[in-house]
This record gives C-alpha cells, structure tokens and sequence, in this order.
C-alpha cells in the first residue's frame, strides 16, 4: 500500500479532542477513554483509535503521527528525515535494517520530523525533532496535505543520520519508481540521478555525512526489488564479492525466470527469501503457502538443471550480520576474497569497511 493510500485511511480515523467533545463526550469522559486504552493520545488534542493503533504497522503509526502534527500546527511544518521517508513510501522503517548497528535504535513512530530554518527559536521535544538546516525551497513538495522534502533532500538526510543500510534500501526503492519499467533501467535517469545526489555531497563540503551520501550515489541500484536485497547486495560489497541482479534465465516455453543475484565466475546464484514469501498471510495472494513453496521448487529445479548453477538461500538472519552471512556463503562454498575489488572509489571502499 502506498503512503497516500494509508494516509487516506488515518485520515478518517484521526479525530481532535473539538470531535469528541462534539460528539458528546464530556472531558472527563475523554480523559477516561484515554485511560481505558480506547484510544491513543498521539499528541495533545488528537488521537487514533486503540484498535487501528494495535495492528497498524510501524510506518503506518508514524503517518498518523505526522497528520496530527500537521494538523495540530499554527504554522504548517516540513517534514523530512524518517518522517519525509514514511511520506514518500521508502522502507527506512524497516526496523531489521538496523540491527546489524549497535548503535541504533529503533525509532520511536509518536516523534515526527521536521526542518526549519537555523535561525528558529523553537526546540526539540519527545514528539518533535526539529532539525536546523538550510532549506531551499525546491527541496520542498507537496504531499497529501503536507509540506515534505523532495525524495532527494531526504535520502540526503537519511545518509547522514540513518545507518547506511536503511538509506540504501530506500535509495533503491525511490530508484525502482523513479527509473525501472518491469526489469528495464533508464540509464540516462539513473546517471542524472546519481549526478544529482553527487553534487548534493559537493554542496556539503566536509559536513558528516557527506560520504556517505556520495557512497549512496555511487552504489543505489534500481535492480534490487526488496530492501532485503538491498541489504544483501550491501553483505556482497563489503565481502568483495561481485553480483548480477534480475539476471534472466530462459524457462519452459515462452517463460522466463529471473535470478536475484548471480556471482559471476563462482558458479552460484542466490535468493534473498523472507517467511512472508511462503506465507499464509500474504496480503492479496490467492495462492496458499504450499502451492508457492512448490512452484518455488519447480523454478529452482529447472535453473539448477540448465545453467549447472548451485542456489544459495538465506534470510534476514544471515544478512543482518556482515559475519553471519559471510559464513554462510562459506558453508556453501563460495570462496571470500582476501581483498575488495579497486571498482568503487577509495571513500566508499572505507565506508564498507566500517560497517557492521
């Protein structure tokens, strides 16, 4: 579901203190449905239904959040970092993107985000991170009824605030909209972008996080279609280990597979698979768990019997530790260099290193 499409459906349930008190309820009353747990206070004078709260996914929540800030505020905000990502549907609330950081945390879906100008008098608080910065106004959009940072400015920010596994994932996930049709790359897009962000680093100078933006417009990749892809293409570049995405492989008929990745020269392919995938609960799926864990069988079979490639599989498990999925690669044999290959520039080399 996209972010508009959820904020729509919070649109309807976020109701004002005003509200209920014209509905009827006395503010005791409120104040007793508060503590009852009926409903949850998200900031002063607005909440959500306990119900819709309990099942709503984390990104979800913090929609909520940021439609009451919005709608709670004398002057309307601009929302950016994490709050901007939740705006423009990007993962960076994927909370297992950061448990290979130890310092991270996860965030908290009631604190919304916003950017004003240096010179503003007001501070941060528990619900508000007000973050001072210079804010050209072509860095700002539109979003629902919201004033947001373009995509751009706030994968910038997510660089240099986030661990670099959340904005890689996102930055993917924006290229995925932005330049892939089905399986195909705009490659003059992609390079514009990549200029684009390049230049958003040079703007910067020698501000933290700089390199890290640089890092991210040399290494985002349309290709990978899920942000645990993204994470595991991560696990490759720092192991030295060269992949192809989306790689095709002829099936039976006029059928096509396509491989996640492929280690070229190894002799292997790989799968990142997550439990959802031979899941019950798969939103939308008409088929059960057993009909594409067996359609999932047939496919591996027929790409290991014509192209003499070995399948390797793993999950969010093994990719969450740069050690953990280094020895699982080793427990099916593929050979880790002792060295990274000189493809990628010397800053974003250090910067893999450094990661967990």
């Amino acid at each position: 579901m996209t972010a508009t499409a959820d904020l729509n459906a919070v649109s309807k349930l976020l109701v004002s203190t005003d509200e209920l008190r014209h509905s009827g309820m006395t503010d005791s009353c409120i104040a007793a449905a508060i503590a009852s747990g009926a409903f949850v206070r998200l900031r002063r004078g607005w909440h959500v239904p306990s119900a819709f709260w309990g099942d709503a996914r984390p990104e979800v929540r913090h929609l909520a959040a940021v439609l009451a800030a919005h709608r709670g505020a004398v002057h309307p905000p601009v929302f950016s970092h994490l709050s901007a990502a939740a705006l423009h549907s990007m993962p960076a609330w994927s909370n297992w993107l950061r448990v290979h950081d130890a310092a991270a945390r996860a965030p908290d879906p009631l604190a919304v985000h916003t950017t004003l100008s240096r010179l503003a008098g007001a501070s941060s608080n528990r619900r508000t991170i007000r973050h001072r910065a210079t804010l050209p106004l072509e860095d700002t959009e539109s979003q629902f009824e919201l004033l947001t940072t373009t995509p751009d400015r706030t994968l910038a920010d997510l660089a240099r605030t986030q661990p670099f596994a959340v904005a890689l994932a996102s930055a993917d996930a924006r290229l995925r909209s932005l330049t892939r049709i089905e399986r195909q790359v705009d490659t003059a897009a992609l390079t514009e972008w990549r200029e684009r962000m390049a230049q958003r680093a040079h703007a910067l100078g020698g501000v933290a996080g700089s390199r890290a933006i640089r890092a991210l417009a040399e290494l985002a990749n349309p290709l990978a279609d899920s942000p645990l892809e993204s994470l595991s293409r991560m696990r490759f570049l720092q192991l030295g280990i060269e992949v192809r995405l989306q790689v095709r492989v002829p099936g039976p008929g006029s059928r096509s597979f396509y491989l996640d990745f492929e280690l070229p020269g190894l002799g292997f392919w790989g799968e990142a698979d997550g439990r959802y995938k031979y899941s019950d609960e798969r939103a939308g799926s008409a088929r059960s768990a057993a009909d594409v864990l067996y359609a999932e069988k047939r496919r591996a079979d027929w790409i290991a019997g014509t192209t003499g490639l070995r399948l390797i599989r793993w999950g969010a498990r093994e990719a969450s530790s740069l050690t953990r999925f280094a020895s699982h690669l080793r427990a099916h044999g593929v050979p880790i260099p002792a060295s990274q290959p000189a493809r990628w520039s010397k800053e974003t080399m250090q910067l893999l290193r450094r990661l967990g």
